[in-house]
């Protein structure tokens, strides 16, 4: 064999060798990978593979002697399995055994701390000065812990509830230092919170840690109340710090939890001071104002978080609630400061519920939270309105307000505006039917509506006709006869009006029989008029026709089955004889009218 022969033998030999191992790294690598795959994976693995390839060049090449760039430099204390190096990252996501040992941890010692400041009061154990001094010193042994814990081998879970917990040690220990003892005025108790909280929130910020901020918010909001043992207005107010210092942090980051965890206490707080305010007789001022102050600040934070973040819808939900304890606090106080109090919820919000049709606020604030605003507006007006008027009053400002309700949906083109002109419609009806024109007015000649059944009756028909007829214009309520329900409403509530209105201005000139006879007389007589001039208008328009085709039997059914009853003899004379002329001209007039119009088309 000749040596350029021999030389390529051995050429080939040596390939083929490094093909070998590299076969081998191959197989060693396939066999790590499958004992590192979970058991459910199992049944993928016993899926026929694809056929291999063979090599390509670049796989041949000689691998370099230092790593590949894509791959991470394994560190000099990286020891053990790929598993066990990757399980220190993993042990901070979830709710690992870890974490929750932690966050248990702290809310037992936060109730140690609580029965250090509380039970030792009733056991005699320590004077008080050494008990605040203790919580002190436990809070700023837990928070150096937490400092000493960031960054080490147990993740950021145990360093966010050691922090969190020697925040809630500290805050609960200026509440008690406060309440309890005395050490500090109620403002200087308030300062101290407010940068207490505030440095835990700076520190959640400085670490990126929501659940560090939600602990300390939460830890101070759940066991303030045990320290002060009744939900009075200094604990409305430390609440009130609470939120207050949690708005930049969660502003910045846009943390929902916090934003949740910050607003609900506030209220939950301010509505068990009301209760109690109600329970007992003490500091209702005081309470009245603390609480109105707190839902001032929640309406504040929410607008701001609504502005600067439209996707949150924490702002919405949280304005829905935040009002409440001020509106409920009316009870607390005289007539006219109730009313002043929730007309001044009621103008704040409508404020908010208006900033949609001006173009610069309404391109930042949330058509849901705009839209809450508005009814919750709705809500504390006709709370004011209920509580400055007497009952005697209600139904006819109820009315009122729906006819300037129903003028501005129609101004606005708003369909939220027309929903609240039916709602207080209904509510307004509901009320006089019951009080100023009861259904007995118009059987029993004893009673008698007055001036205020007239005008009452008046606005129940205006408002009866103006809300559909507006709902129409809006495209929200179809014409007759396609929206029969409320059309068929709104015409029995014309009917009840007028003829209530007429029996009441009938009765001021004649309060005895014969002017409850006329007043039945011009009820009927009233209404076929009206019918034959819906049906004579209604040869070109199809709902004035549908709708004169109804009253006219209502009508004579009144005629036949009432009055024929109840009238007296010279009363049901004029009665048939009117209605009957009435309707023999109509049917006149009615036949041309429609020869005329067959004519022309």
């Amino acid at each position: 064999m000749s040596a350029p022969e021999q030389h390529t033998l051995e050429t080939v030999a040596d390939e083929l060798t490094e093909m070998g191992l590299r076969l081998d790294r191959l197989a060693e690598a396939v066999q790590l990978q499958a004992d590192r795959q979970p058991p459910h994976a199992e049944q993928d693995q016993q899926m026929p593979a694809p056929p291999a390839e063979p090599p390509s060049t670049a796989d041949l090449a000689p691998e370099p002697d230092g790593p590949l760039p894509d791959e991470p430099v394994p560190h000099e204390s990286d020891s053990g399995p790929p598993d066990e190096q990757q399980r220190p990252l993993a042990a901070g996501r979830g709710w690992s055994p870890s974490r929750l040992l932690a966050w248990g941890g702290g809310a037992v010692t936060l109730l140690g701390v609580v029965f250090l400041l509380v039970l030792a009061v009733q056991r005699g154990w320590l004077g008080p000065t050494t008990r605040v001094l203790g919580g002190a010193g436990l809070g700023t042994a837990l928070l150096a812990a937490a400092f000493r814990a960031r960054g080490g081998p147990a993740g950021p879970g145990g360093s966010y509830a050691l922090a969190a917990t020697g925040l809630a040690a500290l805050y609960l220990d200026t509440i008690a230092a406060t309440t309890l003892y005395d050490y500090l005025p109620v403002a200087g108790g308030l300062a101290a919170g407010f940068a207490i909280a505030g440095g835990g929130l700076l520190l959640a910020d400085r670490w990126n840690a929501q659940p560090l901020a939600v602990g300390v918010v939460l830890g101070c909001a759940v066991c303030a109340p045990l320290i002060t043992g009744e939900p009075n207005t200094p604990l409305v107010g430390f609440l009130m710090l609470l939120h207050l210092a949690a708005t930049p942090v969660q502003l910045r980051h846009g943390w929902r939890q916090l934003a949740r965890a910050a607003a609900l206490p506030v209220v939950l707080a301010a509505l068990g001071a009301d209760t109690w305010a109600m329970l007992t007789a003490d500091e209702h001022l005081a309470v009245v104002l603390t609480v109105s102050a707190a839902a001032l600040l929640g309406v504040a934070i929410t607008t701001l978080t609504a502005a600067l973040r439209p996707a949150d819808h924490t702002a919405t939900a949280t304005l829905v609630a935040a009002p409440l304890p001020a509106l409920l606090a009316t009870p607390l106080v005289q007539r006219p400061s109730a009313a002043l109090l929730a007309a001044g919820a009621a103008a704040l919000l409508a404020l908010l519920w208006s900033a949609r049709f001006v173009p610069g606020p309404r391109a930042r604030l949330p058509e849901a939270f705009t839209t809450a605003a508005g009814g919750l507006a709705a809500v504390a007006a006709l709370q004011a309105t209920l509580i400055r008027l007497d009952a005697s009053a209600w139904a006819t400002a109820l009315l009122c307000e729906a006819l300037l309700l129903t003028l501005g949906a129609l101004w606005l083109r708003s369909p939220g505006v027309l929903l609240g002109a039916l709602c207080y419609t209904g509510l307004g009806t509901v009320l006089a039917l019951h009080h100023d024109i009861p259904p007995w007015h118009l059987v029993l000649t004893t009673h008698s509506a007055g001036l205020a059944g007239a005008l009452v009756g008046a606005l129940t028909a205006l408002a009866a006709v103006a809300v559909p007829l507006v709902a129409v214009r809006l495209d929200v309520l179809a014409r007759p006869p396609a929206g029969k329900v409320w059309w068929i409403l709104a015409g029995i509530l014309v009917l009840y009006g007028t003829a209530s209105t007429t029996m009441a201005l009938v009765a001021l000139f004649q309060p005895d029989r014969s002017g409850f006879l006329t007043g039945h007389v011009l009820i009927t007589l009233s209404w076929v008029i009206v019918a034959i001039a819906l049906l004579l208008r209604g040869i070109t328009l199809a709902a004035l026709r549908v709708a004169g085709m109804v009253l006219l039997p209502v009508a004579l059914a009144k005629l036949f089955l009432f009055d024929l009853a109840t009238l007296d003899g010279f009363a049901r004379v004029v009665a048939f004889l009117c209605t009957g002329l009435v309707l023999l001209a109509a049917g006149v007039r009615y036949a041309r009218l429609v020869s005329a119009e067959t004519t022309v088309g």
